[in-house]
């Protein structure tokens, strides 16, 4: 949960001109980003930390970009009628709706993701498969759909690029860039952090089905 927010924070303030290494061409903007619970009070995360969100969950409001985390939470939230409707709600108002991680579950779930190409983190991917879902066996990074406003990325690791790369795209590579240096991800991803899809996962059959076996029922409920 924390990159994407942060990130998302990070590419506020330079929006706004509080962070401005070079003089841009384009004149500041606000950008509102809220971290929401679903009861307002304090989240723990699944290792513990403890987060204290902007605000309480409301169905009745509708945001530009609505994004799903993961985390052992997700797979509650993806039998959360108040949450599969707000994501419904958003994609057929044309939002863009976003997930990490096994919050890529409360996307299918939520029926928004039909056959656009999805990736997720290697715990779900083989039932998100089985439900016929089209997540490649070679998994990116991220795989962002620009045109059907969905955008999916794996677990922590591509957490980082995926938001730099949805910033780039929406505000533009020179926001794109200043927000990747501030994070230190250009010098890890390179020019990738400009491409709608991210790079290649390595593979290891063996250990994600270990995992999948493990995980797959917590994360990803039988709906």
């Amino acid at each position: 949960m924390s990159d994407p927010l942060e990130i998302f924070k990070g590419t506020a303030m330079v929006l706004r001109g509080d962070i401005a290494p070079w003089q841009r061409d384009t004149i500041n903007e606000e950008l509102d980003v809220r971290l929401v619970a679903l009861d307002g009070r304090v989240i723990s995360m699944q290792m513990g930390t403890q987060v204290v969100p902007d605000g309480a969950f409301d169905q009745d409001e509708l945001f530009d970009l609505f994004y799903v985390p993961g985390g052992v939470g997700s797979g509650a939230i993806a039998t959360d009628e108040r949450v599969l409707n707000t994501v419904r709600r958003h994609h057929e108002s044309g939002r863009i709706v976003a997930a990490n991680c096994s919050g890529v579950g409360v996307l299918a779930r939520a029926g928004v993701l039909g056959g656009l190409p999805a990736t997720t983190v290697a715990a779900i991917a083989r039932g998100l498969r089985n439900e016929g879902f089209n997540v490649s066996r070679s998994r990116r990074m991220w795989v962002g759909n620009p045109a059907e406003r969905i955008w999916t990325a794996t677990g922590s690791y591509g957490v980082n690029g995926s938001a730099v790369a949805m910033v780039s795209h929406y505000f533009g590579r020179e926001i794109g860039t200043i927000v990747s240096m501030m994070f230190d991800t250009h010098s890890g991803l390179g020019d990738a952090i400009f491409e709608p899809v991210g790079p290649e996962f390595f593979e290891h059959p063996e250990l994600e089905s270990s995992f999948q076996d493990l995980f797959e029922e917590m994360l990803l409920p039988a709906d």
